[in-house]
């Protein structure tokens, strides 16, 4: 995949110019699925509000948590800048390995359906058999 910038041109992390992207998330990678249940899993995951399913380049699953980090401040920089953890170290580094230059995503699912249309597209025996509508009296 092409870099969106070239990050030699950068002596820091570019984080005011692309609006902190990795600031709005969490992810958690997730075993690979490879069963029926380990498949509604990921349905399920899709079904609720501000989750995202991906497949990152090296083909490790995550779960992503839309969710803006605390210390975000509205200029896109940290306020923990000093204190911030381990994980916000590392992050980027080196120069040109975040989302501003490159996206994470080989396969990403913001739907149920999406991820159903994928999945039905590898032929694999992903899903449950449907149970049979019933009416109520």
């Amino acid at each position: 995949m092409p870099r969106a910038k070239n990050p030699d041109k950068y002596k820091t992390l570019p984080c005011t110019e692309c609006g902190a992207k990795c600031c709005r998330y969490v992810a958690i990678e997730i075993d690979t699925p490879k069963t029926k249940k380990q498949y509604d899993d990921v349905r399920w995951y899709l079904l609720h509000e501000n989750i995202s399913v991906f497949v990152d380049h090296d083909n490790n699953w995550h779960i992503e948590f839309k969710t803006r980090c605390r210390s975000l401040a509205d200029d896109h920089r940290c306020i923990e800048y000093d204190t911030r953890p381990q994980v916000c170290r590392d992050h980027g580094w080196p120069i040109g390995s975040c989302e501003f230059f490159d996206s994470p995503y080989k396969l990403r699912f913001d739907s149920v359906e999406a991820f159903e249309r994928h999945m039905d597209k590898t032929g694999k025996n992903w899903r449950y058999k449907r149970r049979p509508k019933t009416t109520k009296d």
